[in-house]
């Protein structure tokens, strides 16, 4: 290049070559079209400067190399970016694809199609969401069966007295009596279907106020002497139409005890009522057991016992072991359904023994107190 023989360096490298600095950088040669990298080290005698070293290394290879490595980074990056592009992709639609599915089938479940179902193929918050949506469908046929069976019910226990009503009162209407004791028989039926009417709206009204949250506790202290004793007397009366004997019996050191007494009432009353209806000879009991944690309302009689195949449904509306009977008893169906319901208000549980041709056992189980708080 310009490093010939007779030729001067620039000022600026004999100033720093003086100053015993090291001078370095790149050159261009045009007629070679080469890249140069220089060196230049001062020499020195006696610390007077007597000149210096030039180096010069071509460096195209070396610039070769990095714009090979710079290509293939760029086409490496590229690379990343269509495979992370394509993952993504599949991800994605991995991803969406059980989701789209669980959209379809809560499309089918509102249609109606309540027997629709969600494949579960895993156990992370997909699969979750996938049982909960099965759980629900389960739950809203099972609302819809319950819906069609009571209402079917209810049409069957209104069309009955509705139809005794109407029957008895056109004979009245069109004089079709011969005596004023047949007269006063077909007022008799007519009172007393009029009254079961009444019975099965009121507790159809109290049933569907306790499952839709209506109903407020009225917590008091409840004096259990004089509350086993008003019960007594009740059961005693009706037990007694029947040539039964009615006892109680109270167990257990004296507790105070916070509960709702009306419903708690209301609860043994209807096990009382049915146990006494079942039970055609020997005694009814009412035992109340005081316990540490809890008491337990015990109910018992030598009545017929239920069935092992009907024990599962005491608790549904309208199921009724002997239809016959019931209806000689005036009974609805409803009374051991509103008592689960009242007991669960009250923070209380139900549970049943029974035994066919032998007898049957109720036992209510309560805390020693309960928050006060709308239901």
């Amino acid at each position: 290049m310009e490093f010939n023989e007779g030729n001067h360096l620039p000022d600026e490298w004999i100033a720093q070559l003086q100053n015993g600095e090291t001078v370095e950088g790149e050159r261009y040669n045009s007629d070679t079209e080469e890249n140069f990298y220089y060196f230049i080290e001062p020499i020195f005698n006696d610390e007077a400067f007597e000149g210096g070293v030039i180096i010069f290394s071509s460096i195209d290879e070396l610039h070769n190399k990095m714009h090979n490595v710079r290509d293939w980074m760029f086409r490496a990056i590229a690379a990343t970016v269509l495979i992370a592009i394509g993952y993504t992709f599949f991800i994605v639609w991995y991803l969406s694809r059980p989701l789209v599915k669980m959209e379809k089938a809560t499309r089918e479940i509102a249609k109606g199609n309540l027997t629709t179902r969600v494949e579960v193929n895993s156990q992370d918050e997909l699969g979750s969401l996938g049982s909960a949506i099965n759980d629900l469908s389960v739950e809203l046929n099972n609302y819809r069966k319950t819906r069609s069976e009571f209402l079917a019910n209810i049409s069957h226990e209104l069309r009955t007295p509705t139809s005794y009503l109407i029957g008895y009162a056109n004979l009245i209407k069109q004089g079709k009596y011969e005596t004023p004791e047949e007269l006063g028989r077909y007022a008799s039926v007519i009172e007393g279907e009029a009254s079961r009417l009444a019975k099965l709206i009121q507790e159809l009204f109290a049933l569907s106020k306790m499952e839709e949250g209506e109903y407020t506790l009225q917590i008091q202290e409840v004096d259990m002497e004089d509350f086993i004793q008003s019960l007594h007397a009740k059961m005693k009366l009706k037990a007694a139409e029947k040539g039964l004997a009615a006892n109680v019996q109270l167990n257990g050191n004296d507790h105070a005890f916070f509960t709702d007494g009306m419903k708690l009432e209301q609860i043994l009353l209807n096990l009382l009522e049915n146990a006494i209806n079942y039970t055609e000879q020997g005694w009814v009991n009412l035992q109340v057991e005081m316990k540490e944690e809890h008491i337990e309302f015990i109910v018992e009689d030598t009545g017929a016992g239920i069935p092992k195949s009907d024990q599962s449904l005491i608790f549904d509306r309208f199921y009724r072991v002997d239809k016959s009977r019931s209806r000689a008893t005036g009974g609805t169906g409803l009374g051991l359904a509103i008592a689960s319901e009242l007991a669960k208000q009250i923070s209380g549980a139900i549970q049943m023994e029974s035994e066919e041709n032998k007898g049957t056992r109720f036992i209510v189980t309560l805390p020693y107190s309960i928050e006060n708080q709308d239901m």
